[in-house]
Protein backbone atom coordinates (compact mmCIF):
# COMPACT_ATOMS: atom_id res chain seq x y z
CA UNK A 1 0.00 0.00 0.00
CA UNK A 2 1.23 3.57 -0.60
CA UNK A 3 -0.08 6.87 0.26
CA UNK A 4 0.01 10.02 -2.45
CA UNK A 5 -0.97 13.35 -1.21
CA UNK A 6 -2.55 15.93 -3.50
CA UNK A 7 -1.45 20.05 -2.64
CA UNK A 8 -5.05 20.17 -1.46
CA UNK A 9 -4.43 17.74 1.22
CA UNK A 10 -6.92 14.84 -0.31
CA UNK A 11 -4.86 11.86 0.03
CA UNK A 12 -5.31 8.74 -1.98
CA UNK A 13 -4.52 5.24 -0.62
CA UNK A 14 -3.93 1.82 -2.53
CA UNK A 15 -1.88 -0.80 -3.76
CA UNK A 16 0.52 0.98 -6.43
CA UNK A 17 -1.35 -0.61 -9.52
CA UNK A 18 -4.44 1.20 -7.59
CA UNK A 19 -3.00 4.07 -7.32
CA UNK A 20 -1.19 4.32 -10.56
CA UNK A 21 -4.53 3.86 -12.68
CA UNK A 22 -6.38 6.91 -10.57
CA UNK A 23 -3.36 8.94 -11.26
CA UNK A 24 -3.44 8.28 -14.89
CA UNK A 25 -6.79 8.48 -15.46
CA UNK A 26 -7.58 11.49 -13.76
CA UNK A 27 -4.78 13.08 -15.80
CA UNK A 28 -5.87 12.00 -19.41
CA UNK A 29 -9.03 13.34 -19.18
CA UNK A 30 -10.23 16.01 -16.82
CA UNK A 31 -9.32 19.41 -15.80
CA UNK A 32 -10.55 20.86 -12.84
CA UNK A 33 -10.83 24.49 -13.10
CA UNK A 34 -12.72 25.04 -9.99
CA UNK A 35 -15.03 23.34 -7.82
CA UNK A 36 -18.00 23.94 -10.12
CA UNK A 37 -16.61 23.25 -13.53
CA UNK A 38 -14.21 20.38 -15.15
CA UNK A 39 -12.54 19.93 -18.62
CA UNK A 40 -13.12 16.13 -19.69
CA UNK A 41 -11.58 15.19 -22.97
CA UNK A 42 -11.53 19.14 -23.86
CA UNK A 43 -14.74 19.67 -22.94
CA UNK A 44 -16.15 22.45 -20.22
CA UNK A 45 -18.68 20.68 -17.57
CA UNK A 46 -20.38 22.48 -15.46
CA UNK A 47 -21.64 21.48 -11.64
CA UNK A 48 -25.83 21.46 -12.24
CA UNK A 49 -28.08 20.74 -9.19
CA UNK A 50 -31.08 18.25 -9.67
CA UNK A 51 -30.91 14.53 -10.95
CA UNK A 52 -28.00 13.29 -13.48
CA UNK A 53 -28.91 13.07 -17.06
CA UNK A 54 -27.76 10.68 -19.81
CA UNK A 55 -24.37 12.21 -21.27
CA UNK A 56 -23.70 13.80 -18.02
CA UNK A 57 -21.10 12.91 -15.37
CA UNK A 58 -21.08 12.16 -11.37
CA UNK A 59 -18.09 12.58 -9.00
CA UNK A 60 -18.52 11.26 -5.70
CA UNK A 61 -16.48 13.68 -3.08
CA UNK A 62 -16.75 10.62 -0.63
CA UNK A 63 -16.11 6.91 -2.54
CA UNK A 64 -19.07 4.92 -1.10
CA UNK A 65 -16.90 1.77 -2.39
CA UNK A 66 -13.44 0.33 -3.10
CA UNK A 67 -14.66 0.20 -7.25
CA UNK A 68 -15.25 3.91 -6.99
CA UNK A 69 -12.27 6.53 -7.07
CA UNK A 70 -12.93 9.87 -5.55
CA UNK A 71 -12.52 12.96 -7.21
CA UNK A 72 -13.24 10.78 -10.71
CA UNK A 73 -15.86 11.51 -13.47
CA UNK A 74 -18.23 8.64 -14.21
CA UNK A 75 -19.94 9.02 -17.38
CA UNK A 76 -23.95 8.79 -17.10
CA UNK A 77 -24.44 5.42 -19.34
CA UNK A 78 -28.22 5.42 -18.27
CA UNK A 79 -30.87 6.52 -15.63
CA UNK A 80 -33.48 4.80 -13.90
CA UNK A 81 -36.03 6.26 -11.26
CA UNK A 82 -33.80 8.61 -9.75
CA UNK A 83 -30.39 6.24 -9.95
CA UNK A 84 -28.03 6.65 -12.36
CA UNK A 85 -25.96 3.58 -14.31
CA UNK A 86 -22.13 4.26 -14.82
CA UNK A 87 -19.18 1.53 -15.51
CA UNK A 88 -17.12 1.47 -12.29
CA UNK A 89 -13.60 0.97 -11.53
CA UNK A 90 -13.89 -2.54 -12.03
CA UNK A 91 -15.20 -2.15 -15.72
CA UNK A 92 -18.98 -3.17 -14.22
CA UNK A 93 -22.35 -1.55 -14.55
CA UNK A 94 -23.33 -0.02 -11.42
CA UNK A 95 -26.46 1.40 -10.05
CA UNK A 96 -26.25 4.49 -8.19
CA UNK A 97 -29.39 3.97 -6.12
CA UNK A 98 -29.39 6.46 -3.26
CA UNK A 99 -25.28 7.41 -3.45
CA UNK A 100 -24.20 11.07 -3.01
CA UNK A 101 -22.24 12.83 -5.35
CA UNK A 102 -22.05 15.64 -7.76
CA UNK A 103 -23.52 16.04 -11.33
CA UNK A 104 -21.65 17.62 -14.38
CA UNK A 105 -23.00 18.86 -17.35
CA UNK A 106 -21.67 19.83 -20.62
CA UNK A 107 -21.31 23.55 -20.47
CA UNK A 108 -24.34 25.38 -22.11
CA UNK A 109 -26.71 22.43 -22.49
CA UNK A 110 -29.70 22.44 -20.30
Amino acid sequence: MIKYKIVDGTTIEGSVDEVLTFLTRMAAITTYSSDDELEIHGQPFEKVPGPARQGDFIVYETAPYSFITSGAPYLVKAFDDGSVIITDDDDDYYLTRGDDFNVYRLKGKE
